[in-house]
């Protein structure tokens, strides 16, 4: 069982009454029938209007604080948040917005990770990322087994201090690795945050799941038609861009609302 986001586009008339135009696109997707039964479509056991503050939605400013913007996280109305809601017209939302919030966090969150990591390099010895000990293997795989490159690299006192619990208490922003075969801390660190940003902009739109408006349950694992898979690229990346490009595409009257689920 789990938790995840799900964007639901429903019609305009949904506005008025959106309890019961929700109530009505989601049963279908109920795990349980009204008569106990298990549905083999089901998709959830419970769910709540929500988005939380980094998952939101932002408003285009001269629609803040109009009455149609949705703002009830967990089922409960709360105070309204300044140019962020959890759902509302299509034509009030601020996708450009967004999108620049999530690359902004994004950035932020790998700026801190940065500041940590080259305290950490400066506590101890500089060390080598996997690929470097994965290449000698290559070119000696009799004499330099894989498992003695891997466990070359995890004594390396930079690499062991990021498997040591502490880390967290000295380096905040790094977090614990658990270290395992393909673990390379040394090339997550010394990455390039370019990729990072274009997939938080790719899916600031994007949730786990869509709910269309003809009623087509989509998720990333679960394409199926509405995915156009482009050569070369991942399923996920093309449906965080074509769920970006049917939320683009909706009518400004529509309703685009996201919802926290359980299943």
């Amino acid at each position: 069982m789990s938790k995840y986001y799900l964007n639901v586009c429903l019609p305009p008339t949904a506005i008025g009454d959106l309890r019961a135009a929700l109530d009505a696109v989601m049963a279908p997707f109920d795990i349980n029938l009204a008569d106990d039964e298990w549905n083999p479509n089901g998709e959830w056991d419970w769910w709540h209007i929500h988005a939380d503050d980094e998952d939101g939605f932002a408003v285009r400013p001269e629609f803040d604080g109009d009455p149609r913007l949705i703002h009830e996280p967990a089922g409960q109305p709360r105070a309204r948040q300044p140019l962020l809601c959890d759902g509302g017209p299509r034509g009030l939302l601020d996708f450009d917005a967004t999108k620049a919030r999530a690359v902004a966090e994004t950035r932020a969150r790998w700026q801190a990770e940065q500041q940590d990591f080259a305290r950490l390099v400066a506590d101890h010895p500089s060390a080598e990322p996997l690929s470097t000990f994965l290449e000698r293997h290559r070119a000696n795989s009799q004499g330099y087994p894989r498992e003695q490159a891997v466990a070359d690299h995890h004594a390396q006192p930079l690499v062991r201090a990021l498997n040591d619990r502490s880390a967290w208490e000295h380096y905040p922003n790094l977090g614990l690795w658990v270290l395992g075969p393909e673990s390379d801390p040394i090339s997550h660190f010394t990455r390039d945050i370019q990729p990072d940003l274009d997939r938080a902009a790719a899916w600031a739109q994007a949730s786990t799941a869509l709910l269309t408006l003809d009623g087509q349950w989509i998720e990333e694992d679960r394409p199926g038609p509405f995915t156009n898979v482009l050569p070369g690229e991942e399923p996920s990346a093309a449906y965080a861009r074509q769920t970006a490009a049917y939320l683009d595409g909706l009518s400004e009257d529509c309703i685009v609302v996201r919802l926290l689920c359980h299943c």
